[in-house]
């Protein structure tokens, strides 16, 4: 059967949500689109691009008889978001959100939203610095992955669904339990992220204007935005404090060896890290 929306929400068309929309559009999977937002320009930017049809900046007006919710919006905001549909939104939908973490969300979704209205969690492995509508574009996932949280409250048909639209955006889906999710991203996202900013904030301000390409490279991240990292930090606070303990530890190995001048061991970490870094593909 093909994939079909009569009509889908998006809430917070932004940089993943505009790209999801412009998709929606396109491709023709869903009628109609609305955008939904707290900023009337940011709306205006959105039907500009084309990544909504139509946009509204009450949530609740916008809800009634749409078939299909993405949630694009800063963590903090998901509970409140849910609370304020979960008595109009018909049964039979379908909601997923595009949060870094997944345990907190999928928690809450999967128990105040209806029985009868389908909440899958997904995280798209995909991002820039370059935030707003107005750089989403058609191909932004392409050859990405996409994580699709599985529990056993979770509708089979929705996420069938669910994984079918990522697949058609371009990317590859990855099943997983909500917590082992937030495992592997607190490791490979998070703490390069947190570790970026403490580089940054370690340098002082006389030396920083002298910073070259490997600066610029290892610390691109750390211009993120502030308030939706400052989110996903508390949301997945214990498995990020979990990897900032084993990153301590590798740093304490690497500082003792370097203190005691043991050249093999520094060598033997440094060919570790390249062979490790050069299998990424």
């Amino acid at each position: 059967m093909k994939l079909r929306f009569k009509k889908a929400v998006i809430v917070g068309p932004g940089l993943i949500g505009g790209s999801i929309g412009l998709f929606l559009l396109k491709s023709k999977i869903a009628s109609t689109v609305i955008g939904v937002a707290r900023s009337k320009e940011t709306l205006k930017k959105a039907l500009k691009k084309g990544a909504i049809s139509e946009s509204q900046l009450d949530l609740e007006k916008a809800i009634v008889d749409a078939d299909l919710v993405i949630i694009c919006t800063p963590v903090k905001a998901f509970e409140n978001i849910i609370r304020k549909i979960r008595t109009i939104i018909k049964p039979g939908s379908i909601v997923f959100d595009v949060g870094s973490t997944k345990s907190e969300i999928v928690q809450q979704g999967q128990k105040l939203l209806p029985k009868d209205v389908y909440f899958v969690g997904t995280h798209p492995m995909a991002g820039s610095e370059d935030a707003g509508v107005q750089n989403a574009c058609l191909d932004f996932f392409k050859g990405s992955i996409c994580f699709i949280t599985n529990t056993k409250k979770t509708q089979k048909a929705a996420m069938s669904k669910v994984c079918e639209l990522w697949e058609k955006l371009g990317a590859k889906c990855v099943k997983i339990n909500p917590s082992e999710h937030d495992k592997i991203v607190a490791s490979i996202s998070h703490l390069p992220h947190l570790i970026s900013v403490a580089l940054v904030n370690s340098v002082t301000a006389k030396n920083i204007k002298f910073a070259a390409g490997g600066f610029k490279d290892t610390t691109r991240i750390a211009a993120g935005s502030a308030e939706m990292w400052h989110d996903i930090t508390l949301s997945n606070r214990k498995a990020i404090l979990a990897q900032i303990e084993n990153f301590e530890a590798v740093l304490k190995k690497m500082k003792k060896s370097i203190i005691a001048r043991q050249g093999k061991q520094i060598t033997r970490q440094l060919q570790q890290a390249r062979e490790k870094r050069l299998s990424i593909k």
